[in-house]
């Protein structure tokens, strides 16, 4: 997700959540040993370097030099703002979001392009095995804006958060901040906002505010 400044701290503290838990969800096929890093774009292998769980660098062939942030899941911040709720300590959720990257990074996913791009002008793809892994794993949650998520992915998050994997170890709060924005961000129409996921559908809404968030406010 993009790096608004930083972290909402009165908005996480006031999420709560019960137990949860599930299943991890297979992947398209592992990178042996030291290789590159690299996705399958369009039936094309591009080298890639991943930013955090849900977004990558494309570094090779027509799309080089452009991000690619990949639709339907949202990981958790990997430095500046980072999420809080229940019994958890930022450092130990920043520890889940070092474990999506390297997840992403694991693994040799297939995805599709086709989506255009967000207001960040990164790339929108599509990376189905790798959405199922990382929700499945609990690594990331199910992130929907428009339309509806698959039931599928919603499935995976439902384990998950049954068993209690990954995010959902110490509880589900039955919403969740997926990205931050502060006040002082340039260029947001209409003001700042947060987007705030219903852990139990996956949907996304716009929660307006005006606050301003610091870079590295609680951990980095």
């Amino acid at each position: 997700m993009p790096r608004a400044a930083s972290a909402a701290a009165a908005l996480l503290l006031s999420v709560q959540g019960a137990p949860a838990a599930g299943e991890p969800a297979g992947a398209a096929g592992k990178a042996g040993g030291a290789s590159r890093p690299s996705v399958t774009l369009d039936g094309a292998t591009r080298a890639v370097r991943w930013i955090d769980g849900d977004t990558f660098r494309v570094l090779d062939g027509p799309e080089a030099g452009r991000s690619a942030r990949i639709a339907g899941y949202n990981a958790l911040e990997s430095y500046g703002p980072v999420h809080r709720w229940g019994a958890w300590r930022p450092a130990e959720l920043l520890s889940v979001a070092h474990q999506a990257t390297a997840r992403a990074r694991s693994g040799q996913w297939r995805c599709t392009g086709g989506g255009g791009e967000d207001r960040y002008r990164r790339l929108l793809v599509s990376c189905p095995d790798l959405a199922l892994a990382l929700v499945g794993d609990g690594l990331a949650m199910v992130f929907a804006v428009g339309d509806p998520p698959g039931e599928g992915l919603l499935a995976a998050q439902r384990s998950a958060q049954q068993r209690g994997a990954g995010m959902w170890e110490k509880g589900v709060p039955p919403r969740l901040p997926s990205s931050l924005h502060s006040a002082d961000e340039p260029d947001l129409e209409g003001g700042a906002y947060d987007r705030i996921v219903d852990t139990r559908t996956g949907t996304a809404e716009v929660s307006p505010h005006q606050r301003t968030y610091r870079v590295c406010q609680e951990v980095c």
